[in-house]
């Protein structure tokens, strides 16, 4: 591409959280410098502090700190730490940002990172990051993983600052990394444009005195339980009572607090409560079977994807107790520390219940210096000190060339935050697309160690993982076995495998020792796999020379409390992985050449929104649309829930499209095939035509289900939310008509056990319109819990300030509907009257929920893409990938993924086109080394491969013979284990290291 010289090709991100390191990720992967500003002395931001995550279970920690490590290493990542900006001039392309640096006293050149200056230092501190619950040192480290690994004093507590005495860390740091004389300093950068990712603050519930914080020791944040969680908290991952250190049995989540509330906390819903208190229900049980968990919430708010499966499981399989209900106070009863919880029960009558422990589930905030942070970038804030946006424009603050991302755009949770970062990845590209690859430096690694024939020096790293694996399977034993093991002549354990001074560590000892082979014994490699890879290559190595034996999933996890056991299956696990090891040879892989264009399938918003958002990139689009005409669902789509003109937008989206000149629109066809591999990919259609592409996204769409309850279809009175929106928009009521409404039709109950996420928004918005439009008229809605999360709960409120009535009803006690002279007669339970109560409307709307596009299902068997039990198409991986496939060049967007809101599935189709420039910006890509390799001398052409392949890489050649497409080959395998005459064998797979680990236990 051609480069204009007044685009800088660097960016720049203001916080180091999830978010932004997603962001930092994409960007310096696709040729764009990256300066990522931190105010803290490590990136994570909150996720380091969380245990684990859901629906998984995975370590948060485990899964954040690749990316930390790698964000850390990266040649065009520059991380600026204890650092803030404090001005910025310039238009978009070309931003000068002043940066003020605070002094770290520790020098992180010379800095090792070892942590014997933390050790020596008398000075005890209030640890922060471990909410209170223990002390930290004067010098430290924000966390054990922490990127930079390099200690930081707190001149605050510092006594040589404070008293001028001690300096007992100069005196112990044998690198003298030690520098008293360290001063602030104030740098600028020039970057074209900027992202805001600053995280979040948490609302601080020692506000409400009634509920104990602050005041009795067993009532605990819900971050301070998260840390009481982690293996690397302040109890090692033991549940305990941090007033007397004793197991509690019964525990008490309240929900709400700060949250929802215009009295005392905040008016807004923070989104994740609800599901993050599930999630500590269910790892409590499992830390420790004896604990009965009580949820008491006031509407559960389980509205992402597969979230309503996941609270059926915590009440299920794990017994958590969901109770609606408001406490109104908190008592510790005296002599025990034992707490008394009071509130009102469904039927209005007080109780006090008795609980050993209480865990405050705390909403978001924005972060604490939003509103100077808005005055700094000079934008504008909402009215809750969270960047503006708009409707359409879910990640451009009022400012042209800064972008926002995470929760300073509003309540949410990772996967949603990780998408925003792609989103605003992509949105930068967009921008900056002329200056790509203009400032960046290549990374130069080392020349490869031949091993030839030379005997394997195998070393073995066994990580503690905290005590996720050091609980339960024995460490040393698992060390001094390996040690024992043939070829091994390095073993030793490590405490977090995946942190960066670990990844230095395991550089060091194959330079050390001579290594030509390692293994890691830890977690999954799913996550850690290229991590380590990319460690023994950095020191040397082919980085196929490695092996991860997974000690955790397959061993420590599922075998909680059967140590001895644990131990021996751990010890097992690395005599295998090493006996496997042992016959690994290294692998050297091709590259292919990029295509760089892109295929969007389906030409609804968010096909619409990739396609130009990859347009603007610089890169051709081809959209393929099933119908005759652009827009999808969206075009039966009024106003939004604020309001805003979705029509018009629409109309303003397909004039974009059709005179985009990157863009190419295929309308009234349907994909007859794709050939080829990532990168490389060429479509034929329909009718005839073809094209070549080097990526793709799927956003097939979705369609709103049609009822066959509820007396539907037999009076025209009764109809669907869009329905009713659309007679809003072209007809006139009489102004005092009666409407209800009736939640959750079609979903939220077998076979459709998932919430659409739209339908409560729909009801709100209608319901608003019709009090607007005609004060006089009458709306009741029947709900089972209004899920009106984030940002949106502010119509939820004006919904009843306007008079809307809600009634709520239980799945096994839902409304009934009667039809008299064509009108509808709704009778159900009301819990708050205690008994049945009859509504006469003259209109009844049905919230009739989402189902994927009929179209999704062929699409998943055309690119061999995995669904859900839903029918919505799944991710490479909940949390870290959102919008990735495993199947590499291939994304997803919108309702394909899973129900979601307008500006939700633009933030989703956004993250899609930054994810997919990435792979675009690239001339080539390195084949994977994990394949199947054909050896044709042997093979009999049997076509056994050739038709059980899912990948089409087994192919007849000319010679009427078998050959072997090895850039399509995805190393599954099928063609190994089918093979009668052995011709395929998947390296690092071969049958000679499979028998090798069998025999190596037998």
């Amino acid at each position: 591409m051609s480069q204009n010289s007044n685009l800088s090709g660097s960016v720049m991100i203001v916080g180091g959280g999830i978010g932004g390191m997603q962001a930092a990720l994409d960007l310096a992967d696709s040729g764009f410098k990256v300066h990522m500003v931190q105010k803290d002395s490590s990136l994570g931001g909150t996720m380091v502090m969380l245990d684990k995550t859901f629906p998984t279970g995975d370590c948060s920690m485990c899964m954040i700190s690749p990316k930390m490590v790698e964000i850390g290493r990266h040649p065009n990542i520059e991380i600026h730490t204890l650092a803030e900006v404090t001005g910025i001039n310039g238009e978009p392309g070309r931003f000068k940002v002043m940066v003020k640096l605070q002094p770290r006293y520790v020098d992180p050149d010379k800095c090792t990172g070892c942590g014997v200056c933390e050790k020596k230092c008398p000075k005890l501190v209030t640890s922060e990051f471990e909410q209170g619950l223990t002390k930290r040192k004067a010098i430290y480290s924000l966390l054990a993983q922490a990127v930079p690994n390099t200690r930081v004093i707190d001149s605050d507590n510092c006594l040589f600052f404070q008293r001028g005495r001690c300096k007992a860390c100069e005196k112990f740091c044998t690198a003298g990394a030690i520098n008293f004389e360290d001063t602030g300093k104030e740098i600028e950068i020039t970057v074209g444009s900027v992202i805001l990712s600053p995280g979040l603050a948490r609302y601080d519930a020692t506000r409400h005195q009634e509920l104990g914080l602050g005041r009795w020791p067993n009532v605990v944040s819900s971050i301070q339980f998260e840390r009481i969680l982690s293996a690397s908290g302040p109890f090692s991952g033991e549940i305990l009572r941090p007033g007397d250190k004793r197991h509690p049995r019964k525990i008490a989540w309240i929900q709400c607090v700060g949250s929802r509330d215009t009295n005392h906390g905040n008016p807004w819903c923070s989104s994740v409560c609800c599901m993050y208190a599930t999630k500590q229900a269910i790892i409590a049980r499992e830390h420790d079977s004896s604990i009965e968990p009580t949820i008491f919430y006031m509407e559960l708010r389980a509205f992402g994807k597969d979230f309503d499966k996941y609270v059926d499981r915590a009440k299920n399989q794990y017994g958590v107790r969901y109770h609606r209900a408001m406490v109104s106070a908190v008592h510790e009863e005296a002599g025990t520390g034992n707490l008394i919880l009071r509130y009102a029960d469904t039927d209005g009558t007080l109780v006090d219940e008795m609980f050993d422990m209480v865990v405050l589930s705390v909403g978001l905030e924005p972060h604490r210096d939003a509103i100077e942070l808005a005055k700094t970038f000079a934008i504008e804030p909402n009215r809750y000190g969270f960047a503006k946006t708009g409707a359409f424009t879910p990640v451009d603050t009022t400012r042209p060339g800064i972008f926002v991302t995470g929760t300073y755009q509003g309540p949410k949770d990772i996967p949603e935050t990780v998408t925003q970062g792609s989103a605003v990845a992509g949105k930068a590209m967009a921008l900056l697309g002329e200056a790509r690859g203009s400032e960046i430096v290549k990374k130069e690694l080392p020349p490869e160690t031949d091993v030839g024939d030379a005997e394997a020096r195998i070393g073995v790293l066994v990580c503690h993982c905290g005590i996720n694996i050091a609980q339960t399977v024995n460490i040393e034993e698992v060390v001094e076995a390996a040690k024992g093991l043939p070829n091994v002549v390095y073993a030793a354990d490590l405490m977090y495998a995946c942190s960066q001074d670990s990844q230095q560590t395991i550089k060091d000892l194959v330079r050390e020792h001579n290594l030509n082979r390692v293994v890691v014994a830890s977690c999954t490699p799913r996550t850690h796999q290229p991590l380590f890879q990319e460690t023994i290559r950095d020191a040397g190595l082919n980085k196929y020379l490695f092996e991860l034996a997974d000690i955790r999933e397959q061993c420590a996890w599922c075998h909680m409390g059967q140590n001895k056991e644990a131990t021996a299956k751990a010890i097992d696990i690395v005599k295998m992985v090493v006996a496997k090891v042992k016959r690994f040879e290294p692998v050297h892989t091709d590259s292919v050449p990029v295509t760089h264009g892109a295929m969007v399938i389906g030409g609804g918003v968010a096909g619409m929104t990739a396609a130009l958002a990859l347009g603007d990139q610089g890169y051709d689009v081809h959209i393929v649309e099933k119908t005759d005409t652009l827009g999808g669902l969206a075009k039966n789509v009024y106003r939004t829930l604020d309001g805003s003109d979705v029509q018009a937008f629409l109309a303003k989206q397909i004039e974009k499209i059709l005179n985009h000149p990157r863009i190419t629109v295929h309308t009234g066809v349907e994909i007859k095939s794709t050939d080829g591999f990532v990168g490389n990919f060429n479509t034929t259609l329909s009718d005839g035509s073809s094209f070549a592409h080097g990526a793709i996204i799927v956003a097939t769409g979705g369609v709103e289900y049609e009822p066959t309850e509820y007396c539907y279809g037999q009076s025209d009175a009764i109809m669907t939310q869009r329905q009713l929106e659309r007679l809003l928009e072209t007809e006139t009521f009489e102004p005092a008509a009666s409407f209800a409404m009736i939640q959750c039709v079609g979903s939220r109950e077998e076979p459709f056990n998932y919430c659409s996420r739209i339908c409560c928004q729909d009801a709100i918005k209608n319901a608003i319109a019709i009090k607007e439009k005609y004060p006089n008229a009458s709306v009741t809605i029947f709900y089972r819990d209004i899920r009106t999360y984030g940002l949106r709960e502010d119509y939820y409120r004006k919904a009843r300030e306007l008079g809307v009535l809600f009634v709520r009803f239980e799945p096994d006690r839902k409304p009934e509907v009667t039809v008299t002279s064509g009108k509808p007669a709704i009778r159900a339970f009301d819990y708050i009257l205690g008994r049945d109560i009859i509504v006469r409307a003259d209109y009844l709307a049905l919230s009739t929920g989402l189902r994927p596009h009929p179209s999704t299902e062929d699409i998943g068997k055309l690119y061999k893409l995995t669904r859900n039990p839903d029918g919505y198409l799944l991710e490479a991986h909940v949390k870290l990938r959102p919008v990735d496939f495993p199947s590499e060049g291939i994304f997803v967007a919108g309702l394909a993924h899973a129900p979601k809101n307008l500006d939700e599935t633009i933030s989703q189709a956004l993250a899609a086109s930054g994810r997919a420039g990435v792979l675009l910006s690239r001339d080539r890509l390195d084949v994977s080394g994990i394949i199947a390799k054909h050896n044709r001398d042997i093979c009999m052409s049997c076509l056994a491969c050739f038709r059980v392949c899912p990948f089409d890489s087994p192919f007849i050649d000319e010679d009427g013979r078998i050959s072997h497409n090895e850039v399509k080959c995805m190393g599954c395998g099928i063609c190994a284990g089918i093979c009668p005459a052995k011709a395929f064998q998947v390296n690092n797979f071969r049958d000679d290291q499979i028998i090798a680990m069998i025999d190596a236990i037998t």
